[in-house]
C-alpha cells in the first residue's frame, strides 16, 4: 500500500481476529456476507454510486484492509482514498430473474476477497423491471455487522436524496471504529473473567439440539441401531469439517431453503402490548421461548445456548452509530423450574440479562477459555435482527424494501427473529442437515409457546410446554423430577406445615447456620427466611457466618432469589451459577402498574423488603444499591456516576419510560439525578419520591450556625431518646448519650454526615442495631494496620458486611459533598419525618425547593428523622406512600 494513502493503523478486535483466522483456515469466501435490499422508483445508478462514495469517505471501517504477515499481531490499515468496485446489470429481459440472482450470489461468494486490499467490499445494482432494482452489497464480516450495514444503507439513501434534490450532503457524525477498539482495551478483563467463570461454573456438556433428538428417536423407532446411527452422525461431522460431502444415508436430505413463519400483524401487536404491560423486552421473551423448547426436548433443567448482542450497550459516546464489527455472541445459561410462573421466570431472566450486559464485551474465545468445558459451549444460536431500519419517508426519491442482512451461521441450528409489523421466525441449519418437516414442527411449537405466554403469562411453565413430538421421553424423567417429593394423600393445610429435612451435607451445614442465626430449631429446608422473622440485621449475621464457614460471597439480595435452605444450597452448588452483585435487586416482581425504582443510599436492597411488602403487589418494586457493597473497589465516587450505573440496570428491566423513581437519604439525591439524566435522554418521569432526603449542601461555618446546629442536635436526641426509651427516669442517662452523639458535629459540622445516615455505623443503617460497637472503617488510612492484620491479601470479597456499609457511607458522603443538583422540571413528592434536625436552615422541603421548578408536594409522617422505616413509623409511611402511588400510572 502507498504509505501516503495510509490514514491510520491499529490492531484488530478479538472478534475480528477470530473471523480472520477462520477465513485463513477455511476458504477465501468464509465470512463474506451479502447485504441486500430492493429499491423501487426512478433510480439513477450513477448518483447512487456518488452517494456510496460519499458515505464510505465518512467511515474508516469501509476503507480498511487487514495485514497479518511479517507483523507481531494482525493490524487493520485505513486508506485515505479507495476505488469503489461497482457494477451495473440489466436483467429486464430475463424470464427468471430470481434464479439468475441466486446464481449471481453463488458466483460472487466464490470470488471471495483479498483481505489485504481495501475496500473489502463491492457493490452491484441489478435492474429487474422499469422501476425495481436489487442492490447487492458484498462485504466481509471482518469490517461490518448487520447493525452497521443497515446504518450505512440508511445514510447512503439520505445522501442519494440530497444529491438528487440539490441539497447539502449529510455528514454522518460518528466515532471511528478505532475509538471502539480503544474503549474495548479499557474494559475490566479481570471482572469479566470472574463473571463468566461463575456463570458457566459446573457446565458439563452442550444442550442437545431438539431436531437432533427428534431425528434420532425417529430412526430408532424404525428399528435402526442407535450406536450405529451415532457413528454415522459423527462421520458426517468429520466429513463436513474435511470438505467431503456426506452420503444420503448419513444425514437427512437437504432443504431447498430455510423454513420461516410469520406472525399475523394482530398477533404481533398483541405481543407488543404484552411486553409493554409486563415491562419485558422482546429479547427476554424470545430467549425464554427458546430456553423452554430446549428444556422440553433435552430433559435438562439447566440449558445453554448462544445469543447475539449488538455490542452497543457500552458507555462509549456515539456507540450506536459506529460502523464496524461490534456484534458479539454470548452464552445464555437458563435454569427452568416447571412449577414457577412464566412471568416470574421471565423477569428473573431479564435481571440475568442485565448482569450479563455489563460483561458483553468479552469475546467468544475469551469466554470459552474461562469456562470449564473444552469443546464448543453450545450448538444453537438465537439472533434477533433488531436493526435501526428507517421507516418509509414520504419525500424519498426511491423506496427501500426487503432489507436482508445475509447472515450465515456455522452453528447446528440458528433461530433468526426479524421484528416488524409482522414478526418473522426463521430456522437455519449448518449445511441444512435436518429434515424440513422437523424444522417446521419446531417453528410451530415456537409460535405456540410464544402465543401461550402472550395470552396468559401468569400460568406455570409446566402448563405451556409443548408436546415433544418424537423426543426421547426417557431422557427427561431423570433430570426433571421435582427436588422435593410431596408426601402423598395429605390435604393442603397439612402440606403447608410439612417438614423437610436436609438431604445432603451442604443443606445440613446451611440448616445449622440458619438455625443458629434465626433461633429456630428444628428448621425445615423449605421454610422462608422472611417467614421465620428474618430482617436486614439477621441477614448480615447470617451472611457473615456463611462467609466464614462456607466462603459464601453472595449479595444479601440473593435471599429474594433463594429464600430457603433448599434453594440457597442449589444456588451455592455447581449446578447453578452464583448470583452477581448488581446495582438493581428485584424485591417484588408481580404487579401490572409502573415499576418503582428505589435507591436506599448506603443500605443494601434487603433493607427495603418490609417496605416493599407494605406497599402491596400492584406494582413491581426494584431496589437500587451501590454495586461496590460486594466488597470490591469503590468506583462510583460521584452522585452522577451512581445514577448513570443505576440507569443502565433500570433500562434492562424497563427499556423506556415513563419511569417512577425514589430514594431515602442520599438515595434521594441519586433518585433526583436519575430523573435528571433520564429526562435529558428524552424519557418521561412520572414522579420523583423523596423520603427524609435533604438536598446536598454544606452549612455556612459561622459561630451562630454552629451554635444553632448543636442546639438542634441536642434537642433532637433528647426528644428521640425520651420517645423510644420512655419516661423521665431515663433522662439521667441521656446527657452522656447526647454528648457522644454531638462529638462528630463538634469536630466537623458538615450537615451531610448528619443528614445522610450520619457516621458510618451499622446501627445507623439498621435502626435495630442501636448500641452495637462501631466497626472500624476499612476505607480509612487510619485503619490500614487493622485491615492487614485481620484480612489476607486480595481478600476484599470477604470483608464483613457491616464494614462494607461503613465504606459505602463514607463514599456517599464524599459524593454528596461534590454534588450540585441542577434545576428540575417535574413532579416531586417529599415524605419527611415530622421531627427533623436541619429543617430550620433548609426549610420544610429540606432544600429541594431551590432546584424544583414546580411546587413540591410534602407529606409529614409522625416520627423522627432517620427512623421512618422502623416498626412504629414504617407502616404509617408505607400507607401514605401507597396512597400516593395509587394516583400515579
Amino acid at each position: 500500500m502507498d504509505k501516503q494513502n495510509i490514514e491510520t493503523i491499529y490492531p484488530l478486535a478479538p472478534l475480528q481476529q477470530a473471523f480472520l483466522w477462520h477465513s485463513l483456515q477455511t476458504s477465501s469466501h468464509a465470512g463474506l456476507i451479502h447485504m441486500r435490499c430492493t429499491l423501487r422508483g426512478a433510480l439513477d445508478p450513477n448518483t447512487l454510486k456518488l452517494a456510496w462514495e460519499s458515505i464510505i469517505s465518512s467511515h474508516p471501517a469501509l476503507r480498511t484492509s487487514v495485514h497479518w504477515e511479517s507483523v507481531k499481531q494482525p493490524l487493520q490499515v485505513v486508506a485515505r482514498h479507495i476505488t469503489l468496485p461497482w457494477s451495473q446489470l440489466d436483467w429486464r429481459h430475463l424470464e427468471d430473474p430470481q434464479s439468475a440472482l441466486n446464481d449471481f450470489l453463488a458466483t460472487d461468494r466464490d470470488r471471495g476477497f483479498d483481505l489485504t486490499q481495501a475496500p473489502i467490499m463491492r457493490l452491484a445494482v441489478i435492474r429487474l423491471t422499469e422501476t425495481d432494482y436489487e442492490l447487492v452489497w458484498s462485504c466481509h464480516h471482518l469490517m461490518v455487522d448487520g447493525w452497521s450495514g443497515v446504518l450505512v444503507l440508511n445514510q447512503v439513501m439520505d445522501c442519494y436524496d440530497a444529491l438528487r434534490q440539490n441539497q447539502p450532503l449529510p455528514t454522518p457524525d460518528a466515532p471511528s471504529y478505532q475509538a471502539y477498539i480503544r474503549w474495548l482495551k479499557q474494559q475490566d478483563q479481570t471482572a469479566a473473567a470472574e463473571f463468566w467463570r461463575e456463570t458457566l461454573q459446573g457446565f458439563g456438556k452442550p444442550t442437545p439440539l431438539p431436531v437432533s433428538l427428534i431425528w434420532k428417536a425417529e430412526r430408532k423407532a424404525e428399528g435402526r441401531n442407535e450406536k450405529a446411527e451415532t457413528r454415522r452422525q459423527e462421520a458426517g461431522v468429520r466429513n463436513q469439517e474435511s470438505g467431503v460431502k456426506n452420503s444420503p444415508t448419513s444425514r437427512p436430505p437437504r432443504l431447498p431453503a430455510s423454513p420461516s413463519l410469520t406472525l399475523p400483524p394482530d398477533a404481533t401487536a398483541q405481543l407488543q402490548d404484552c411486553l409493554r404491560s409486563r415491562r419485558l423486552t422482546l429479547n427476554t421473551l424470545l430467549q425464554g421461548v427458546w430456553a423452554l423448547l430446549l428444556y422440553s426436548y433435552s430433559g435438562e433443567a439447566d440449558v445453554l445456548f448462544g445469543a447475539t448482542v449488538s455490542g452497543r450497550q457500552g458507555n462509549l459516546a456515539g456507540v450506536d452509530v459506529i460502523v464496524g464489527l461490534l456484534v458479539n455472541v454470548l452464552p445464555v445459561r437458563v435454569q427452568v423450574r416447571s412449577d414457577e410462573t412464566v412471568l416470574d421466570w421471565l423477569q428473573r431472566l431479564q435481571i440475568q440479562q442485565a448482569a450479563t450486559s455489563r460483561y458483553a464485551y468479552a469475546s467468544p474465545a475469551q469466554i470459552q477459555a474461562w469456562s470449564e468445558f473444552p469443546g464448543r459451549l453450545f450448538d444453537s444460536l438465537l439472533v434477533i435482527e433488531n436493526y435501526p431500519v428507517q421507516t418509509v419517508k414520504p419525500n424519498r426519491c426511491v423506496q427501500v424494501d426487503n432489507v436482508q442482512s445475509g447472515i450465515v451461521s456455522a452453528y447446528g441450528l440458528t433461530v433468526i427473529i426479524k421484528p416488524g409489523e409482522a414478526l418473522t421466525l426463521m430456522l437455519q441449519t449448518a449445511d441444512q442437515c435436518f429434515e424440513g418437516e422437523i424444522l417446521n414442527t419446531l417453528l410451530n411449537q415456537f409460535e405456540a409457546v410464544l402465543m401461550a405466554i402472550i395470552e396468559n403469562p401468569v400460568r406455570s411453565i409446566r402448563e405451556i410446554l409443548p408436546l415433544m413430538e418424537g423426543a426421547i421421553a426417557s431422557n427427561q424423567t431423570s433430570s426433571m423430577q421435582p427436588a422435593l417429593q410431596t408426601p402423598p394423600n395429605l390435604s393442603r393445610e397439612e402440606l403447608e406445615g410439612w417438614f423437610f429435612s436436609p438431604r445432603n451435607p451442604l443443606e445440613l451445614k446451611l440448616t445449622e447456620i440458619w438455625e443458629s442465626v434465626l433461633g429456630v430449631r428444628p428448621l425445615s429446608i423449605d421454610a422462608s427466611f422472611f417467614d421465620l422473622g428474618g430482617n436486614s440485621l439477621l441477614a448480615v449475621q447470617l451472611f457473615n457466618q456463611m462467609q466464614q464457614e462456607l466462603n459464601c460471597t453472595l449479595p444479601l439480595s440473593s435471599l429474594f432469589q433463594a429464600p430457603n435452605v433448599h434453594q440457597f444450597a442449589a444456588l451455592l452448588s455447581q449446578d447453578q451459577p452464583a448470583s452477581q452483585w448488581s446495582s438493581l435487586a428485584p424485591i417484588q416482581l408481580s404487579g401490572f402498574r409502573l415499576p418503582f425504582f428505589f435507591h436506599g443510599g448506603s443500605a443494601d436492597a434487603l433493607t427495603w423488603a418490609r417496605f416493599s411488602h407494605l406497599l402491596g403487589t400492584e406494582r413491581p418494586f426494584y431496589a437500587l444499591q451501590r454495586p461496590d457493597l460486594s466488597g470490591g473497589e469503590v468506583i462510583h465516587i460521584t452522585v452522577e456516576a451512581l445514577a448513570s450505573a443505576c440507569i443502565q440496570e433500570m433500562r434492562m428491566v424497563q427499556p423506556s419510560g415513563p419511569y417512577l423513581v425514589g430514594g431515602h437519604c442520599l438515595g434521594g439525591a441519586v433518585a433526583f439525578e436519575i430523573a435528571q439524566q433520564l429526562q435529558s435522554q428524552g424519557e418521561e418521569i412520572v414522579s420523583v419520591i423523596l423520603i427524609d432526603a435533604y438536598r446536598p449542601e454544606s452549612l455556612p461555618e459561622t459561630v451562630l450556625t454552629q451554635l444553632q446546629t448543636q442546639l438542634r442536635l441536642g434537642v433532637f436526641w433528647l426528644r428521640k431518646n425520651y420517645y423510644y426509651h420512655g419516661g423521665w427516669e431515663k433522662l439521667a442517662q441521656l446527657p452522656g448519650k447526647v454528648w457522644r452523639r454531638l462529638q462528630p458535629s463538634l469536630r466537623s459540622l458538615n450537615p451531610l454526615s448528619i443528614r445522610n445516615t450520619a457516621p458510618p455505623r451499622p446501627d445507623r443503617l439498621y435502626p435495630d442495631l442501636e448500641g452495637r460497637e462501631t466497626p472500624p472503617n476499612y476505607s480509612s488510612a487510619a485503619n490500614s494496620a487493622d485491615r492487614s492484620a485481620s484480612l489476607p491479601q486480595n481478600a476484599e470479597p470477604t470483608i464483613p458486611y457491616e464494614y462494607r456499609y461503613a465504606r459505602a457511607q463514607e463514599a456517599n458522603e464524599r459524593a454528596a459533598e461534590q454534588y450540585i443538583p441542577q434545576p428540575y422540571s417535574g413532579r416531586i413528592k417529599l415524605f419527611r419525618a415530622n421531627i427533623q434536625i436541619l429543617d430550620w436552615y433548609f426549610g420544610a422541603a429540606l432544600g429541594w425547593q431551590t432546584v424544583a421548578k414546580d411546587a413540591i408536594e410534602i407529606t409529614q409522617i409522625p416520627g423522627f428523622f432517620g427512623n421512618l422505616f422502623n416498626q412504629q413509623s414504617g407502616p404509617l409511611l408505607a400507607e401514605q406512600v401507597k396512597t400516593y402511588l395509587s394516583t400515579l400510572k
